[in-house]
């Protein structure tokens, strides 16, 4: 079993518990919570599902008499279930003659029943070093009846190779708020609107590939390959073209996708290279010269691909935005670091305070516990995309009554409002959904509308030519009544865009043994790749070099760290996304944005003694470009040396 899940139980593909009634909360020996309270409900019982969270219900009570005085079960610690999602019964307060009762998830009650002190004190770079995340997923592991949980920054995926894996892998998916395409328009193949036949495809293809970790200009190219040889599907059922002829030792069948794919990726014949070893050979390729070299195409011999896949790149990153969300950045690392539990703190409380150190997010769904950042939970796939037609004053989803949000002075929209019908909303809270045809709220991840002349973000999702957008959302909560006709029964469903997770704090106290240099300002090597990169200042941007008279972006900064002994040999920039320390150091900082999906948008710059430093993007050739704090934002990883 995969370390990122545990004790897995399906959760329902709808949403629990919202077309139930108060009646139906009842005890483990199948009476009636509602009944055996008595008493009649003030106005009504609600029940909220959270991402800051898990369940709660709370219920109020008017008892002119005082009989509930005398009820027993007020007194007492129960455990009562409704529509699968159980409850711990919390307390009840009384003013005057009404009582309110609350109720909580089940599993957030047993967290709080465990208490502390316990504490790790990891180790840099030590083999028994803890990240936060294996710290709280620890603390889960504790908790008696078992928890099931779910934390991706741990999860190791298994490969798809096979259909029945496939269809596997996206129901998991959806039970764990993963990546895929889902509820999404737009998508095209060769320029025409993507049936739901190729949205399928596309989306176990790219399931295939994720399953073996693939970069991103090996996603674009296994893509790129896919539109031309089959069209998804639309032309040919031999999904990349696998002729017995030219390709006479593939062993899997042609006409399987996961099959075709993992061909493609790990190559069709034994004595033949898979797009993902290419890559690893040739880091600095291009996703048509990736497709080309892998599938030998007559037709792209000449251009080396960019005849035949590369026209279909924009095409095939649309895609690959889709089943990942599109989000600039990549999954943060975590930093060794000292966790603990506060003498007498109890464990949900520790894990809500080291999730809010990080703008992580722990939550329960259905039982479940999720350890996941915001980004990472918005790169899921879509569960609803919520239309309204231009000209309409209704929304045209099912179940949708209506869509509200403000909008102030040219700010992004982050948060809006959705009131939907209990019977047709069927997403939970850290579910995904998008607006489209709501104005300002239809934009993309957070960026404001877009001024006249100015061009998207890699992350908008906007259709380039019309503006017209499909703004990504995370349902924050589900809010909505326990009583009255559940087909009439309106919810409120709170939904806001993600925010940014952030990097480890620094390690409290350090020693010699944890830093290879001295600190307190005093840093020749620092000060020496300082010299360094400041004596290259004019050369000019030559793609792929890396020195002595031209550089391209990674190997302007391989050459300086290369030159100063912090690095050993010449690294991409995708290459530096997992180098060094994470997070920003006190001397050196390399700020990185590999991983947007787009190789083109792809850059990385370097940071010495507070002076950034290029080649290419906003300076052209090697200087010393001058970055706003939000552009320096977008680098969304940052690295360094160790002890620097």
């Amino acid at each position: 079993m995969s370390p990122a899940v545990a004790n897995a139980k399906a959760i329902p593909d709808r949403l629990q518990g919202h077309t139930s009634d108060f009646e139906h909360l009842t005890l483990r020996d199948g009476r009636s919570v509602a009944i055996e309270i008595g008493g009649a409900m003030l106005p009504t019982p609600t029940l909220k599902r959270t991402l800051g969270g898990g369940s709660t219900i709370a219920a109020d009570l008017r008892d002119e008499s005082l009989d509930l005085l005398d009820v027993a079960l007020l007194s007492e610690d129960w455990n009562a279930e409704i529509d699968g999602l159980e409850f711990t019964y919390l307390g009840t307060k009384k003013a005057a003659t009404t009582f309110s009762i609350a109720f909580e998830e089940r599993a957030i009650n047993v967290l709080r029943q465990l208490k502390g002190p316990k504490k790790v004190a990891a180790r840099r770079g030590q083999p028994d070093e803890v990240t936060r995340a294996e710290f709280v997923i620890s603390l889960i592991r504790e908790a008696k009846p078992k928890i099931p949980y779910y934390c991706p920054q741990l999860h190791e995926k298994q490969p798809i190779r096979s259909r029945e894996q496939g269809k596997a892998a996206k129901e998991d998916a959806k039970a764990n708020r993963d990546h895929g395409v889902g509820d999404v328009d737009g998508l095209t193949v060769k320029g025409k609107d993507a049936t739901s036949a190729q949205v399928d495809i596309g989306d176990r293809a790219l399931r295939t590939a994720e399953s073996y970790s693939s970069p991103p200009p090996v996603v674009l190219a296994m893509m790129e390959a896919l539109i031309v040889e089959s069209g998804l599907g639309a032309f040919s059922s031999n999904y990349m073209q696998i002729e017995p002829e030219s390709v006479s030792g593939f062993s899997g069948n042609p006409n399987d996708l996961e099959e075709a794919v993992t061909g493609f990726l790990k190559g069709y014949e034994s004595t033949s290279t898979g797009a993902l070893a290419y890559f690893r050979q040739h880091p600095d390729a291009k996703p048509h010269e990736i497709a080309q070299a892998v599938q030998r195409s007559s037709a792209g011999d000449p251009s080396n691909g960019a005849g035949n896949y590369g026209p279909w790149e924009k095409e095939a990153a649309e895609w690959a935005d889709a089943f990942r969300g599109g989000l600039a950045g990549e999954e943060v690392t975590t930093e060794p670091f000292s966790f603990e539990v506060g003498k007498d703190e109890n464990y949900w409380t520790a894990i809500k305070r080291l999730a809010k150190d990080v703008n992580w997010r722990a939550f329960f769904v259905a039982g479940r516990f999720f350890f996941i950042d915001e980004y990472e939970l918005a790169r899921g796939m879509v569960r609803l995309a919520i239309k309204r037609e231009p000209g309409s004053p209704t929304p045209s989803t099912p179940g949708i009554e209506d869509v509200d949000f403000d909008y102030n002075g040219n700010k992004p929209i982050t948060t809006a409002t959705v009131y939907a019908y209990a019977k047709e909303w069927s997403v939970p809270p850290g579910g995904v959904v998008t607006l489209a045809g709501y104005g300002p709220a239809s934009v993309g991840f957070g960026d404001a509308p877009l001024r006249k002349g100015q061009k998207a973000a890699v992350s908008s999702n906007r259709k380039a030519k019309t503006g017209e957008g499909r703004g990504r959302y995370l349902v924050e909560s589900v809010e909505g009544p326990l009583t009255g006709d559940a087909d009439a029964r309106l919810l409120t469903i709170k939904i806001r865009k993600p925010t940014a997770p952030l990097g480890e704090p620094p390690n409290k106290t350090s020693s010699s043994a944890d830093s290879d240099t001295s600190t307190a300002g005093d840093n020749p090597k620092a000060q020496e790749l300082h010299d360094w990169l400041e004596s290259q200042i004019g050369k000019p941007y030559v793609w792929g070099a890396a020195g002595p008279d031209g550089y391209d972006c990674s190997g302007y900064v391989s050459a300086g760290l290369m030159e100063v002994g912090l690095l050993g040999a010449r690294l991409t920039t995708s290459g530096f996304v997992s180098w060094g320390e994470a997070g920003e150091g006190e001397f050196i900082t390399v700020h990185d944005k590999a991983g947007t999906g787009n190789p083109r948008t792809e850059h990385v710059i370097i940071e010495v003694l507070g002076d950034l430093f290029e080649c290419g993007g906003i300076s052209g050739g090697v200087g010393k470009p001058n970055y706003s704090a939000s552009d320096l934002a977008a680098f969304s990883t940052k690295r360094h040396p160790k002890g620097y």
